[in-house]
């Protein structure tokens, strides 16, 4: 997992975007995985892709379900 500057990401991509705008996703946590701020500028997986409304990250796809169940109704005392 390598990680490269958001505007070094944007350059890749198909369509570039407003770094501004980026930078607000970034900050909004709209990055799968998440963006790293890092002294001045912001670092993303070369992989990373930009969550939309319609492509939101849903941890229940990341996360094993038992533990979900776990944190939902709490784990079951011990004897």
């Amino acid at each position: 997992m390598a990680y490269i500057t958001l505007s070094e990401w944007n350059r890749r991509q198909a369509h570039p975007h407003c770094m501004e705008t980026l930078r607000r996703a970034a900050r909004g946590g709209r990055f799968f995985p998440p963006a790293i701020f890092e002294g001045r500028e912001y670092l993303v997986d070369e992989n990373a892709e930009k969550l939309t409304r319609n492509n939101t990250f849903n941890p229940s796809r990341t996360v094993h379900p038992a533990l979900l169940s776990r944190i939902k109704h709490g784990t079951p005392e011990k004897p």
